[in-house]
């Protein structure tokens, strides 16, 4: 009856620790890691992302003059916060491990 009443106690002790845990977490070192990487890994792809967007934004000749230049700087920014998230991963830095930049990984889109 004892063992009972003590595992009892426990689950609502443990219910009530971890019952907002789910929502507050934005992250962890190891998804701050591979974050990193993967931004390293394509940064790159930023160019032919940014072409992409300025032809169908400002047209052929425009997109063409002005996406790889876009590209490259945001190919550039992309890779250095990939850096970044590497070099710092252990440390929660932004807080709890939040994006440095958005959308975090280039395949991604903006809300």
């Amino acid at each position: 009856m004892m063992a009972r009443k003590l595992f009892i106690l426990f689950l609502i002790i443990y219910g009530l620790l971890t019952m907002d845990c789910g929502f507050a977490y934005a992250g962890d070192p190891i998804q701050k890691l591979a974050r990193g990487i993967t931004n390293v890994a394509t940064g790159w792809v930023e160019i032919p992302k940014e072409i992409g967007r300025s032809v169908e934004k400002s047209g052929d000749f425009a997109g063409l003059v002005v996406g790889p230049f876009k590209g490259i700087a945001k190919a550039i920014g992309r890779t250095v916060v990939g850096v970044y998230d590497i070099i710092t991963f252990p440390i929660p830095l932004p807080r709890r491990y939040e994006p440095v930049i958005e959308p975090a990984y280039v395949f991604e889109t903006k809300n």
